[in-house]
């Protein structure tokens, strides 16, 4: 399935008055542990271009931007889970309406897990993300970076974003990819196979706007040591039950 073309100038064109402020991007010879930004003329091709951008469009109408420094994991959930047809809670702040958010994606069980008070301090691990996300009625299957391979990545990665009704859950160091030290969740919007790069939909827009990384960068920066945890970072396929 590939998205009309109108719908992706038309997101882009949104995405270009709303962004954050960008770092210029480059041609299609990206330099090791950089990113070019979406809404540069290199990024707004390769989106263009792309046969694997077929979560681009449903994460765009349902993204979130996290509330606080660490509910990166609870952004990132709380879009991806707006994006499937799972059921969904009310909060009380939109009744009668049902809408995931980021207040009422900690329910009794998600919280035996992690608590608000100590993702806000300490955010989630990759497991606890996936768990989370299960909880809340979708198939989540976790993968360590540290298990697999790059090629591996690539391959079930691009698939997925090729696909409509599954997501890309990523959990990586940003440092690996140019940007200032800390870790990270936020979901894939797409693939680009011309230039072996991944878009990240960063959920921390204040920051950063959706960015194009090496699949090579990205991998690395997801196979890194948790700081909670004895285990890599890695990335989650989410799907429908």
């Amino acid at each position: 399935m590939t998205m009309p073309r109108t719908a992706v100038i038309a997101l882009i064109l949104v995405s270009a008055l709303t962004a954050a402020p960008t770092r210029a991007g480059g041609d299609s010879a990206q330099a090791p542990g950089t990113y070019i930004t979406l809404t540069s003329p290199e990024g707004t091709a390769r989106l263009a271009r792309s046969a694997h951008a077929t979560d681009y469009l449903p994460l765009s109408t349902t993204f979130a931007t996290q509330i606080t420094q660490t509910f990166c994991s609870v952004a990132t959930g709380v879009t991806v889970l707006n994006a499937l047809s799972v059921p969904r809670p009310v909060d009380p702040v939109y009744a009668p309406y049902a809408y995931f958010t980021q207040n009422n994606y900690f329910n009794d069980a998600v919280t035996a897990i992690r608590n608000r008070d100590l993702t806000r301090s300490d955010g989630m691990t990759l497991d606890m993300a996936a768990r989370a996300m299960r909880i809340h009625g979708a198939r989540t299957v976790p993968h360590h970076a540290e298990d697999g391979t790059l090629d591996e990545f690539r391959q079930r990665a691009s698939a997925n974003l090729k696909r409509p009704g599954d997501f890309v859950v990523i959990n990586y160091q940003r440092k690996f990819i140019g940007q200032p030290k800390g870790a990270h969740f936020s979901p894939l919007g797409a693939y680009d196979a011309a230039t072996d790069t991944f878009l990240i939909l960063d959920v921390a827009r204040y920051k950063f706007p959706p960015v194009w990384v090496r699949a090579e960068d990205l991998f690395a920066a997801m196979n890194t040591q948790d700081s909670e945890i004895a285990r890599s970072r890695g990335y989650i396929l989410v799907s429908n039950p």
